[in-house]
Formats: C-alpha cells, sequence, structure tokens
C-alpha cells in the first residue's frame, strides 16, 4: 500500500491538469467546473493516520476490485493529498474525502456527504471520530454508501453530458417500441429492432459501447431472480446478436466470473441488478455487462435494459461505467 500511495500521491497534481477554469451558471454567476478523470477519488488528512489502521480501512474500501471485470480493477483511483498541501488550486476535485481523528472533538464516527462545495457536481465525503479505531469502524460500516455516492455522482456527470448531446431519434425509438425514456448519447446511435427487444451501439471497432433494451412477460416473482434473468437474457441475444462465424452468438459467461446480482430500490420501483461478463459462444470475445431488470405492472412484462462493453485492448470500468449510466436515467411509461 505505501509504495502505491507513495505513487499516487505523486500523481495528484498531473491528473488535475484536466481541471479547466470556469463554466457559466444559468444565473450569470461563475463556477469551477470540477478537475480530475472519471472516478478519480483524492483523499485529504494526516499521513500518519492514511498510514495507520484507519486510513488502511478507508483505503480498501476505495480500492475495492469493482465487481463484473475480466481484469481486476479498483472502484476508484486515489489521490492522497496532506491536510496543508490542500490549497486553492486542488480545491475543485470532483470527489474528496476529509477525515479528521480528534478526541477532544468528537465522541463516536460519523459520515457526512456534501455537494458543490467548490465545483459544480462536485462530490464530498468527511470522516470524523475520536480515534482511528472507532474511524475504522464508522468506515466499514458506511463503505457502501461512500462508494454508491461517488459512484452516483459520476453517472449524473455522466447523464449532464448525454442530456447535452443526446440521441434524439434513439430516445424515440425506445419510447416507441418499449414505452421506456432513457437519456442517450449521440455516440449510441446504431440500432437493431426485434420483437420487443432493441440492441443499441456505438459501433466502434476499438472500443464498442453497446445498449439493450427488451421486454418479456411477467409469470411471476422468479423473474426477478438471478438465473431466470439470465435464461432471458441468453434466449434473446441468440436470437439478435449472433456472433461473427455461423453458429455463435452472444451469451452469459457463467463459470470464469459468475454473474453477481443485488436486488435495490430505483425510484421507488424494485429491480434486479446484474453485473457479469458476456461471451461469444464459439469465439474468443467478450466483456462486461450490467442489467437492471424491473417489472411492469400495468402491462404485466418484466423491463431489462443493460449496457455491456467489448474493448479487448482498453481497461474496462471507466467504459462500463459510462454507458451505464444510460440505466441510471430509466423512466417506465
Amino acid at each position: 500500500m505505501k509504495k502505491r500511495v507513495a505513487f499516487i500521491a505523486c500523481c495528484a497534481f498531473l491528473a488535475l491538469t484536466a481541471l479547466t477554469s470556469c463554466s457559466k451558471k444559468d444565473n450569470g454567476l461563475f463556477t469551477v467546473t470540477v478537475g480530475g478523470n472519471a472516478y478519480d477519488v483524492m483523499v485529504v488528512g494526516d499521513p500518519d493516520i492514511w498510514k495507520g489502521d484507519a486510513g488502511r480501512a478507508l483505503f480498501d474500501v476505495l480500492d475495492e476490485d469493482m465487481p463484473g471485470l475480466p481484469q481486476a480493477e479498483p472502484l476508484f483511483n486515489i489521490l492522497f493529498l496532506n491536510t496543508q498541501e490542500f490549497t486553492d488550486i486542488v480545491k475543485p476535485m470532483r470527489s474528496l474525502v476529509f477525515y479528521d481523528v480528534d478526541s477532544t472533538q468528537y465522541t463516536q464516527g460519523k459520515v457526512s456527504f456534501s455537494v458543490d462545495r467548490w465545483a459544480k457536481t462536485q462530490a464530498i465525503v468527511k470522516i470524523t471520530a475520536p480515534d482511528q479505531e472507532e474511524m475504522a469502524r464508522v468506515v466499514k460500516e458506511r463503505g457502501r454508501a461512500i462508494v454508491d455516492f461517488f459512484v452516483d455522482k459520476e453517472c449524473e456527470r455522466s447523464l449532464l453530458y448525454f442530456d447535452r448531446y443526446p440521441n434524439v431519434e434513439g430516445k424515440k425509438l425506445l419510447r416507441d417500441n418499449l414505452g421506456i425514456k432513457v437519456s442517450l448519447p449521440n455516440y449510441i446511435n446504431k440500432s437493431k429492432v426485434g420483437d420487443k427487444f432493441i440492441w443499441m451501439s456505438n459501433g466502434s471497432v476499438d472500443a464498442r459501447l453497446d445498449v439493450l433494451a427488451y421486454r418479456t412477460p411477467f409469470q411471476g416473482k422468479k423473474d426477478m431472480n438471478l438465473e431466470r434473468i439470465l435464461e432471458k437474457r441468453d434466449s434473446l441475444t441468440k436470437i439478435y446478436i449472433p456472433g461473427p462465424s455461423e453458429g455463435s452468438y452472444m451469451c452469459v459467461e457463467r463459470e470464469v466470473i459468475p454473474p453477481v446480482d443485488r436486488h435495490i430500490l430505483y425510484k421507488g420501483r424494485k429491480c434486479t441488478e446484474v453485473r457479469g461478463l458476456w461471451r461469444t459462444e464459439n469465439e474468443f470475445m467478450g466483456g462486461p455487462f450490467v442489467s437492471r431488470t424491473f417489472v411492469d405492472t400495468l402491462r404485466q412484462e418484466t423491463v431489462t435494459v443493460e449496457a455491456f462493453v467489448y474493448a479487448p485492448q482498453h481497461k474496462k470500468r471507466n467504459k462500463i461505467r459510462q454507458v451505464e449510466a444510460v440505466l441510471h436515467s430509466l423512466e417506465i411509461e
């Protein structure tokens, strides 16, 4: 950890070259634009605590491997700064974690969240505790909330871009054929339409970003279980997404890295989220995917929207997260 953190700390200011000076608000006032790269998180605090058990607990939360990728990649790129080094030039960093350990000020550990303090769309986490043991405890307890907070803010930034540069025709295609509304970027501009099934893509040969959306009859609660979702997916991709050779087709990889699911509440609707790998039967092609499945009680159908990536020469985390933002905009009409 020490070697990695030392390297990352040295790179912190290099990452901030992405900073731009300012952007204009609708009310005519100016605000600084967030800096750094997507999924960078800057941690600010006492170096001695960062090197101790409390710092290790925080590092482990942010450095955990992202699920559903073919090669290990951490959830975030971690940058570290001593509190005294946190000057005006780095204040607009996109995602910040501050920690303060002081027994004279705090009696128990606490994690708080705030936004837009020094830049638009900025996400800030503050951790306070009387001692390192309590800080480590509260970080482990609230680890999922911290991760989700930063991921949701990155999705929000992507959606702002999608709404600024939309694929209007693609959005209409999804609405007219499947009764769903999503934010869709203009680079997802190629489509294939089947029976209550739409496949959309940027069509890139270098780094392909794709979106699937489909409806199937709802036959009971089992349709929200992992295996049933995968069965439905494979039955449709076998028909609509053939591979490059005869007899090849897209399907879910179940053995190398088994898919994982979690049940979440999204805009008041129960949803099953699935992450895993797809592959091409009889071919050496594959990549990560993430899907969300809902029940449309009015039509008695399940609705699934999926993002997947094929980019064999690239890291996958940022690319799947980028197109995954489409799922975070879904509305069922």
